[in-house]
């Protein structure tokens, strides 16, 4: 459900009402709202911005008296937007005798700083807000006149100007109007008739209730009559909380509320956990010398506090050596989850030390997280931020030790109920005991068997011992209740998710319910697809899901559900490539498309234009490279042609080719700066001057997927940087730059009206949660991962070392049973998502039980994996210019091709050339080849370098400086103890492409010393050794790797097989594209 489709529906109805009042044609907003007074009977009083009744907004609807009050200094523009979001919590927030207040930076894409516009969203107030947001835009320019309007010729501006509309608003109708797909506003659902179960759950009496939720049984439908009922018996809806685990379902929770014409809905507190904790803060700032605007940090912007931080700390097992970003990121999840379990710094020393002792270098490692822990709290109280953990821990702890002081916050709800409290976490579930000690009335809802947040925190200790963490001596206070129908799935499916919920760990201590189907028997069987290989899995899947088209599903209908990211790209390019249309967006940053936007960016905001290579291939803006070599080098002496100085300019030197790209570049950069926000950079260029913009007359499923992806793009530069600062175009390229170094995945939501494009969905099961499809295939599944067998050999068993069970909460027996029943639940979620046909496949013969039963599941084979013989290509004269990559960019290119992407084809700026720690790096090998090469004394040479990098001084940084002189002097006595000479760097060609390795020693024997300043030799050794014999001057049968900063030594010998290892196989994918 949409919870803004109510906003469109009623902005349309009352549009209509307006428009029998105008002249004709398109009115422009002075004239639409002209006669608003009689339509909607309500006054419109302008008054002065410093009015009263303002109450420091710039408009304000009072309900009492029927009134909107308008600041009398606001443009038309502004007059118009400030009047038609009034009018939207007029209509749609039913709220009687209380008054709203607005303000124009509503329309502004920041409205707060920092990250805190990420939460904004989950709360009530800002829900409301939203929605008004939406109903002003619909009522101002419906999305169908928006799209009517372009296609006439009007652009964002002239929009703008003709219909006196302030340009956000035209901007964002645009946006939806011309990238979303075109799909009527749907009718409100009709909700469906409650069974015996779900009211006995809803009007239990008891005081503590567990309501167990099975897939498809109402969850949503029983929690709305559980509402019902408390505002029936006469409670107070400010009185009733209810917390949800996503926006999502508290919106959804709402607008049933409110379509079913619920008295008071509108006033009942529901949201999530972290939008009650927000709040909290926001009323109780001064208490944790807060500032009233919460700045929440993300992850991206505590790795850039802590790498700050990291020269004031003593540690003893991270290096200052190290990139921060390759293991920063790594402990502040482990002290997210501390924190998460209510472990301070002292609590995590006091209980490692009450532990078994472990290897001395895993306790150097534990108390250096414990060393950046408590820096961690520090940074985050001098700088005044919080993070998201805070949300919920700031408030729990002030619950339980300072209750009085915040009693109003913590005792105005009578009634708690929790959606999903399988998924709750320790500090959400000591947050629910303690709103719920002086109301002694809680409701929860969920399903043990789909809890599959483990990983995350999410403890299924939280509904195990649901009565003992609330019994006080009076078990009659307590009862658990079970939906038994399931509305959902044929029973031919809902016997394989009866026998997944059986056959599974849980069973022997908590029994799966009895659940009926609702539904009459479809006589279709799931089945099992026993396949070869993934490449005949792959077959089987295109197979039935073309089956199932010829059986009246369209594509829309169907969703692939996989374990892992992975699995689902590798699918998605496999059904692809044999005409399968899939909605799977993946990177939108990886599109052509949008690879464009960003390489304009960075052409404007950086001084040396290697952006043009990532444009080479554009047909209208690329140049030649030797014109992309001149522009590169000019750039580099003279100021004027930075920045894009050059654009649209008489450049000496360009070909023709090369003045004509100029030339276009310079119309695009005519009305940009580099100062703009990303997200006003993007709409001049799509929704002002048309580039970009994919064909609106194609309707073909691929074209349609283009335009989303560029309303995901566009709706994602348009938030802010997370730093509380103005975003500009340089600072939103380096944090997407930091974001690919942390490996931080954005999970981008996309909007209902994609549902509309006619392709089959690719989800994780995660991402599957809450969500059914009339077809589900499942691939890849097998034992190892959903089996009885516990925690698979993948683990990352380091980070158990870090944080054993006991810092958890947790002992090593309950951690193992844990970890084994996510596997279960993850196949019973998966499975149980299908309404009409359920396809299995395999590709491995070890597969759980519940699908290996005959009666439940049809085997069937998959199709043939097909070994197609490669026509042996024609030979092609040699090159006459053979690509050239550094050994470092190929090492990127293994570990991670967006990365590669982005800072060696599109030349995008990298973040790890800004850290000090590689900089110093850099600097100690460039002072080492200075000695080796020129024979210029060391010591000073070091110094020297050291001050022309401007890297800290010793009483700034003092362990950077110790162990970066430590690794020079290590140099100095590696070359010293070989006698060894200086080596200029050399070439290796593999697979048509040069890999330039960097400068060596070479001892009397011919062999080769590598000095790298790489913690770990193993990862190096594995992809020099499919070099060593392809080296262009003098292949090698020896080589010898030195750790400058971790001192270890290793001798690399040729690959036997060097067409198997990673690097010669990213090298010949890398040649095909060259």
């Amino acid at each position: 459900m949409n919870p803004f489709d109510r906003a469109r529906r009623k902005a349309i109805e009352i549009r209509d009402q307006l428009l029998s009042h105008c002249h004709g044609g398109v009115p422009d907003s002075d004239e639409l709202l002209a006669c608003i007074e009689d339509v909607v009977n309500i006054a419109i009083e302008p008054v002065p911005h410093d009015h009263f009744e303002l109450g420091n907004g710039d408009a304000v609807l009072k309900r009492s008296i029927k009134t909107i009050y308008i600041r009398n200094d606001a443009s038309p523009e502004e007059h118009a937007y400030l009047l038609a979001h009034e009018l939207g919590h007029l209509f749609l927030d039913f709220v009687e005798g209380k008054k709203t207040i607005s303000q124009l930076s509503m329309l502004n894409p920041q409205v707060e700083p920092g990250e805190a516009v990420i939460v904004e969203g989950y709360g009530a107030w800002e829900r409301q807000e939203l929605q008004a947001n939406v109903f002003a835009r619909e009522l101002l320019l419906p999305r169908e006149l928006a799209f009517q309007l372009w296609q006439e010729g009007g652009r964002s501006r002239s929009i703008a100007k003709r219909l006196h509309l302030h340009l956000e608003l035209v901007r964002q109708q645009l946006a939806d109007a011309l990238l979303l797909p075109r799909v009527p506003i749907p009718p409100p659902p009709i909700a469906p008739t409650p069974s015996k179960a779900q009211l006995a759950a809803a009007e239990a009496n008891e005081r503590f209730v567990n309501v167990v939720a099975g897939p498809g049984t109402g969850k949503t439908t029983t929690l709305v009559q559980r509402i019902t009922y408390l505002l029936n018996q006469g409670v107070p809806p400010n009185k009733i909380l209810v917390l949800t685990f996503t926006t999502r379902a508290a919106q959804e929770l709402v607008e049933r509320l409110r379509i079913a014409n619920v008295t008071g809905a509108s006033q009942i507190w529901a949201g999530t956990f972290h939008a009650l904790g927000l709040e909290f803060l926001r009323k109780y700032h001064t208490l944790f010398d807060l500032t009233p605007q919460i700045r929440i940090a993300d992850d991206l912007q505590q790795v850039r506090m802590m790498v700050d931080e990291l020269p004031k700390i003593d540690l003893q097992y991270y290096r200052r050596l190290q990139n921060p970003y390759d293991w920063l990121p790594d402990v502040l999840g482990i002290i997210s989850r501390l924190k998460e379990e209510l472990v301070t710094p002292d609590g995590y020393s006091k209980i490692l030390a009450s532990l078994p002792p472990v290897d001395d270098e895993t306790t150097r490692n534990r108390k250096d997280i414990e060393l950046i822990y408590r820096a961690y709290e520090d940074a985050l109280r001098r700088e005044k931020w919080v993070d998201y953990t805070d949300l919920l821990v700031r408030l729990t702890r002030e619950a339980a030790s300072n209750r009085p002081a915040i009693a109003q916050f913590v005792d105005q709800f009578e009634h708690v109920l929790v959606d999903e409290y399988q998924d709750v976490t320790h500090v959400m579930v000591e947050l629910v005991k303690l709103l719920g000690s002086s109301t002694k009335n809680l409701w929860v809802v969920g399903d043990i068997r789909q809890a599959i947040h483990h990983w995350r925190g999410a403890s299924i200790q939280s509904l195990l011992k649901f009565e003992q963490a609330f019994a006080s001596g009076n078990s009659t206070s307590i009862r658990r209740y079970s939906l038994d129908v399931n509305r959902r799935s044929t029973p031919e499916i809902l016997r394989v998710v009866d026998l997944a919920g059986r056959l599974h760990a849980l069973q022997p201590r908590i029994a799966a319910d009895v659940v009926t189907p609702h539904r009459p028997s479809s006589g279709q069987i799931p089945a099992r697809y026993q396949c070869e290989d993934s490449d005949s899995q792959t077959r089987t899947v295109a197979r039935q899901i073309l089956s199932a088209v010829s059986n009246q599903h369209q594509f829309r209908d169907q969703c692939i559900i996989s374990a892992t990211n992975a699995q689902l790209d590798e699918l998605a390019s496999g059904l692809t490539s044999v005409g399968i249309p899939t909605l799977h967006i993946g990177d939108v940053f990886q599109r052509p498309l949008i690879q464009r936007f960003l390489c304009l960016m960075q052409l404007l905001s950086h001084k040396c234009p290697t952006a043009l290579w990532g444009l080479r291939n554009d047909p209208l803006l690329g140049m030649p490279e030797a014109d992309i070599a001149h522009l590169i080098a000019i750039s580099k002496t003279d100021k004027q042609w930075q920045k894009g100085g050059w654009a649209g300019k008489s450049v000496p030197g360009l070909s023709l080719a090369g003045i004509q790209a100029n030339e276009q570049l310079g119309l695009l950069f005519k009305s940009l700066k580099r100062h703009k926000r990303p997200w006003d950079f993007v709409c001049e260029l799509i929704l002002e001057l048309g580039f970009g913009m994919p064909s609106l007359d194609d309707d073909t499923t691929e074209c349609q997927i283009e335009r989303l992806a560029l309303w995901l793009f566009l709706y994602g530069v348009r938030n802010s940087d997370g730093s509380a600062s103005q975003a500009t175009l340089s600072k939103f390229l380096e944090r997407e730059d930091m974001r690919r170094r942390i490996k931080q995945r954005i999970e981008r939501t996309l909007p209902p009206e994609a549902s509309a494009i006619n392709a089959v969905r690719l989800m994780t099961i995660h991402g599957s949660k809450g969500l059914e499809f009339p077809v589900v295939h499942f691939p890849n599944v097998d034992s190892a991962r959903f089996g009885n067998r516990g925690a698979r050999s993948g683990d990352n068993d380091n980070r158990a070392l870090l944080l054993p069970p006991e810092v958890l909460n947790s002992n090593a027996a309950e951690r193992a049973f844990e970890a084994n029943v996510e596997q279960n639940n993850l196949l019973y979620v998966a499975l149980s998502r299908a309404r009409d046909s359920l396809n299995i496949y395999c590709t491995k013969v070890d597969i759980p039980a519940c699908i290996r039963d005959a009666k439940s599941v049809q085997a069937l084979y998959g199709d043939p994996s097909v070994k197609t013989k490669k026509a042996k290509p024609a030979k092609a004269a040699k090159p006459a210019f053979l690509p050239t990559y550094s050994f470092s960019a190929i090492e990127t290119l293994i570990g991670c091709p967006k990365q590669f992407h982005y800072s060696h084809e599109l030349r995008l700026p990298g973040e790890q050339e800004i850290d000090v720690s590689m900089r110093a790096r850099s600097a100690l090998l460039e002072a080492l080849e200075r000695v080796f090469r020129d024979g210029t004394p060391a010591t000073d040479t070091f110094h020297q370098v050291w001050e022309e990098r401007a890297l800290p001084a010793e009483v700034t940084d003092q362990n950077l400086v110790a162990e970066a002189f430590g690794a020079f002097n290590l140099g100095l006595a590696i070359q010293s103890a070989t006698t060894a000479r200086y080596v200029p760097p050399q070439k290796a060609l593999v697979e048509g492409v040069q890999i330039e390795l960097p400068w060596m020693l070479e001892a009397a024997n011919g062999s080769l010393h590598w000095l790298n300043t790489g913690m770990s030799l193993k990862y190096l050794s594995s992809n020099v050794r499919p070099l060593l014999l392809n080296l262009i001057n003098k292949p090698q049968r020896l080589m010898h790797l030195h750790s400058l900063s971790s001192g270890n030594h290793a001798e690399c010998l040729p690959s036997d097989k060097p067409g198997a290892t990673s690097l010669v196989k990213a090298v010949k994918a890398l040649s095909k594209t060259e």
